[in-house]
Formats: structure tokens, sequence, C-alpha cells
């Protein structure tokens, strides 16, 4: 049975832009555009227009929202990240300080926490899932519905890292009825994908940071470093 209303919940730089999209493209290929409303929420007063199929794009979230998912029967799809890589990856592309990169990243993982064990399916950026074609399939199956492989690759390919950073750097070209923002931090309406979308995704990068820097992000992240199986 195809999934009514589905979360995708995601540290903010762990691809979750990916995982949202691929969700949204796979059940308007099986339902048609017209039945499926997408949109990112943080809060209940955020959701997306009712429609057959919701999807909801978020972070940190709020109870209120994780309650209404719940009593939803929503299904999960989550994606982690090593908590210092998201942190610094979120300084570099938006030009924040990295202790309010930081903060937002505690936030996201106090939520992840509590829904980790929850037996959703979780991602893990550092497992490259976003340039794995099986990654598609794979969502396929938690959300219900059956496409058939050509329409999975083009859904694969649509979302590929390149394909997305030539689509970042032309938001412009869409138009003010699909685009937000100023020129340094436009996102698209309907992807919301951002003209900083794509950073140089390496996996360590915490590690550029003094000693003094590393130490705290350890501290500030060890008990999620645990809990999610990341090493110092």
């Amino acid at each position: 049975m195809t999934a009514r209303v589905v979360a995708t919940v995601g540290v903010h730089g762990s691809a979750s832009t990916w995982v949202f999209n691929v969700v949204r493209e796979l059940l308007i290929e099986v339902l048609g555009e017209g039945a499926v409303s997408a949109g990112y929420a943080e809060k209940i007063e955020g959701l997306p227009a009712a429609a057959a199929c919701m999807v909801v794009k978020s972070h940190h979230g709020s109870v209120e929202l994780d309650e209404w998912l719940l009593r939803a029967g929503a299904v999960m799809v989550l994606s982690v990240r090593d908590p210092r890589d998201a942190a610094v990856s979120m300084a570099q592309r938006f030009g924040a300080r990295l202790e309010q990169a930081v903060g937002w990243v505690l936030n996201d993982f106090a939520r992840l926490a509590r829904l980790a064990d929850s037996g959703h399916l979780l991602l893990r950026y550092e497992d490259g899932f976003f340039d794995d074609f099986s990654t598609i399939l794979r969502i396929a199956g938690v959300l219900g519905v059956a496409v058939d492989e050509g329409a999975a690759l083009r859904i694969f390919e649509r979302y590929r890292t390149e394909a997305v950073r030539r689509f970042a750097a032309n938001l412009e070209g869409l138009g003010p009825e699909r685009v937000v923002g100023t020129v340094s931090t436009m996102v698209d309406r309907v992807t919301h994908i951002h003209s900083t979308q794509i950073g140089d995704g390496r996996v360590g990068k915490w590690r550029d940071l003094g000693a003094g820097a590393q130490a705290e992000m350890n501290r500030v992240f060890g008990g999620y470093l645990a809990f999610f199986g990341y090493g110092v």
C-alpha cells in the first residue's frame, strides 16, 4: 500500500534534500503530480496542502509536528551525517558562524536520536547513499510503491551530485514564481534546492579545524557520536 504521509527527516548537510526529492518523485511517478503535495515544515502550521499523499521535509521539527506525524501513520526516511562534518559544511555553504551551525545540528540530532530507534529507514551520508542507485529502490520499498527500472533510473540521474550542482547554479533561470530569496541564498520552491546546495562532500572535514575546535566539537557532540557510531 502506498504511503499517504511521508516525512523525510534529516540532519542539515546529510543529503536530506536528495531524500526529499527522491521520495517526492517516486510518489509522483506512481500517483501523478496532482495527487502529491510536498513542502518544508518544522511546525504543523507549515504543513503542505492536503492531498492524496503528503511529503514533509524537516530537520529539527517540533514535538507537535512529530505527534501529528505519528497520528497520521507517517512513513519516515531519516538521514544522518557525522555532526562535526555537518556543522562545518553548513558554516561553509551558508557563511554562518561555526557556533551557529553547531546549534542547528545539535537541534537536528536531538530529534534524530528520538526517531532512530523506531524502525525507520536510516541513511548515512558517509555510505554515499545518494550516489547508489539501489537507494532509490530501497526507498521505493519503504514507500510501498512499484516503479519500473527506467523511471527509477531517471530519478536517480536527475538528482546525481553533478546534476544538482548544475541545477543549483542556474536557479535564477527558473523565474520568480519558482525561486525565493536573494541571489546568494536562492531556493527553489519545488525541489528546495539552494544555490549553495552542494559542498565538497568530504568526509572528515572537521579535522581541518584547529585542535581546540576539534576538542570542543567532540565534547559538544559526544553523546550523539556514540549513539550513532561515529568515532572521535
